[in-house]
């Protein structure tokens, strides 16, 4: 009676893969800001409506927090949401990389060693990023909805 009741409880123990997706999305998330304060190069401003933010930095390092969290929690959304964002960024930085080899360096691109360092972070670790979140591999682990999350009494 006591076995079943506690088979009945998810388990706290995390597979490995879900460590390392959600690791990459906060580091994702924090480069990504460097990055954009790096290519401003003029003082943040504290007003949330101005051209160069600190809320807008913030912003966007949310949605990678986000996106970890979900996938943190095992949220079905949390899943296709890092589904998405991989294919978009993979096939962003591709597209990009093609241009810029394709007509040789004479493109509006800016390219800068740290824009380098940050595309090839993203394309290495999006692959077993995306391979890890795949559906057929992945149906049972990521079950909860969002709805669920925040209705959960835990």
């Amino acid at each position: 009676m006591i076995e079943s009741a506690m088979s009945d409880q998810p388990s706290s123990e995390r597979p490995i893969g879900v460590y390392l997706v959600t690791l990459y999305f906060v580091l994702a998330g924090f480069l990504e800001s460097i990055q954009k304060y790096r290519e401003w190069d003029a003082p943040i401003s504290l007003n949330p409506l101005a051209e160069h933010s600190l809320w807008e930095l913030s912003f966007h390092t949310l949605i990678y927090l986000a996106l970890a969290l979900l996938v943190w929690n095992f949220a079905a959304l949390g899943r296709l949401g890092g589904l998405v964002y991989g294919y978009l960024t993979f096939g962003t930085y591709v597209v990009a990389a093609s241009i810029y080899l394709l007509y040789e360096g004479d493109t509006p691109l800016t390219v800068t060693p740290l824009s380098v360092s940050i595309a090839i972070y993203h394309v290495t670790t999006l692959i077993p990023v995306l391979a890890y979140l795949q559906p057929k591999r992945q149906k049972e682990l990521f079950r909860v909805s969002l709805i669920e999350m925040l209705l959960s009494s835990d």
